[in-house]
């Protein structure tokens, strides 16, 4: 729901696409989104996907996408303006390689460095794609990154399991892209820089409550999935002091009605990892 500041990125993308590529957009929006005229034509084609979800729709990108290699991109950029053609140039350079780059917007972090953590005993995940490296990491951003198709993990790539604006997604990707020995490589001339809008999207004030219980689930979700589940404990006493933060009403008072939907999110998201880990055990 925030098509003026799509329709900037779209058009700023579009000069920089050469014969044969494509730019697909995945439009979750209801109702959907109209075209403008002025930016339509074979280059551009839409997808829609009727539930809104994050890894679904780049699944959905994937699937309808022609082309050997998909570079996945924000819907709120500001690309660099041979962004396109660096992607090109370092997939050639690094076949088989996923391609990631800098992140930049105006409230990156001076505490984390690029690219940041994963703690499997909390579930905690910090990231920071902001600073330039160059060479091999071990996650990327999701918004910013080429994949070939070649390398992709087994269908359903990205997992569908992870709720609406989704936190972890990209990490848990890279650690199955990973297992199977694709590499991550980050080059610090490929950039965006993030407007992170706060019309519509996960941004928007009228999300914040299914953000609050999606963001709960899906951390849960992620540490069933590649916490050590010895330190449980560990990750339940991180996620008490987020659920209590965002259970908090005016004034400071506390929402008992907030604060056990998140409590069953999370054990509802735990339950879904569990069987997440089992289920990739026993495909192997």
């Amino acid at each position: 729901m925030r098509d003026e500041v799509l329709w900037r990125s779209v058009e700023a993308l579009r000069p920089q696409l050469e014969e044969g590529d494509e730019l697909l957009l995945v439009d979750q929006n209801r109702p959907p989104l109209r075209t403008p005229p002025d930016i339509s034509g074979p280059w551009l084609r839409r997808c829609e996907l009727t539930t809104p979800s994050l890894t679904r729709a780049r699944n959905l990108g994937i699937r309808s996408a022609r082309n050997g290699h998909c570079i996945f991109l924000d819907d709120d950029i500001v690309p660099d303006p041979n962004l396109i053609l660096r992607f090109k140039k370092a997939a050639l350079r690094l076949p088989g390689h996923i391609i990631t780059g800098i992140v930049d917007q105006e409230d990156k972090s001076d505490a984390i460095p690029t690219p940041g953590s994963v703690d499997r005993t909390t579930g905690e995940i910090r990231t920071n794609f902001s600073r330039p490296i160059e060479g091999p990491t071990p996650f990327f951003p999701g918004g910013l990154f080429l994949a070939p198709k070649a390398c992709l993990p087994r269908e359903p790539w990205f997992c569908p399991s992870f709720k609406g604006a989704s936190q972890g997604e990209e990490i848990d990707f890279a650690f199955r892209v990973g297992a199977r020995g694709v590499r991550i490589h980050a080059d610090p001339s490929i950039r965006i820089f993030h407007l992170k809008a706060a019309e519509g999207g996960c941004r928007s004030p009228a999300f914040r409550r299914r953000f609050f219980l999606d963001n709960a689930f899906n951390q849960a979700l992620f540490f069933g999935a590649h916490g050590s589940l010895i330190h449980t404990a560990k990750f339940a006493a991180r996620l008490k002091g987020f659920i209590g933060f965002h259970s908090r009403k005016g004034g400071g008072s506390r929402s008992f009605r907030a604060a056990a939907e998140g409590l069953a999110a999370l054990a509802l998201g735990l339950a879904a990892g569990i069987r997440l880990r089992m289920s990739r055990s026993l495909r192997g």
